[in-house]
This record gives C-alpha cells, structure tokens and sequence, in this order.
C-alpha cells in the first residue's frame, strides 16, 4: 500500500476503537492503526515509533473492553 502512494508510513486514525477484523487487517498491511487511547498517548507526546510497538496488540484492558462492549455492541 505504501509502495502505491510512495508514503513512508500509513497511519489509520480514529477516536473510536476498531473492530477486531480492522485490526487485523491493519496489521497484516503494515498500516499503524492508531485508535483512541493511542491517539491520546500521541497527543501528550507519545512517539508514533512507540505506538507502533503495541500496534494491534488490543485496546485496553479486560474490564475497559466489557464496558465498551456492553455500550456499543
């Protein structure tokens, strides 16, 4: 993808959380999927290298992921 728009990196940014398969999908396509607790971390000064180290490693914790569940699912 990146090739074809002679980007250096592809960053998909969003204020809500994404869906596992868009996850997914961003990662198998080397797109860093910044969701909102990232891009809280990237807006007090978080790195986008150091975001790229918990790229589709999940979002938030246990009982965050019920709570948001149970309100948007």
């Amino acid at each position: 993808m990146s090739v074809h728009f002679k980007a250096d990196v592809a960053i998909f940014v969003a204020t809500t959380y994404f869906s596992e398969p868009a996850e997914k999908s961003a990662t198998e396509n080397d797109i860093l999927a910044v969701h909102r607790d990232h891009l809280g971390q990237w807006n007090n000064g978080a790195s986008l290298l150091s975001l790229g180290a918990v790229n589709g490693l999940g979002q938030g914790d246990r009982r965050h992921r019920a709570r948001w569940k149970e309100t948007y699912e």
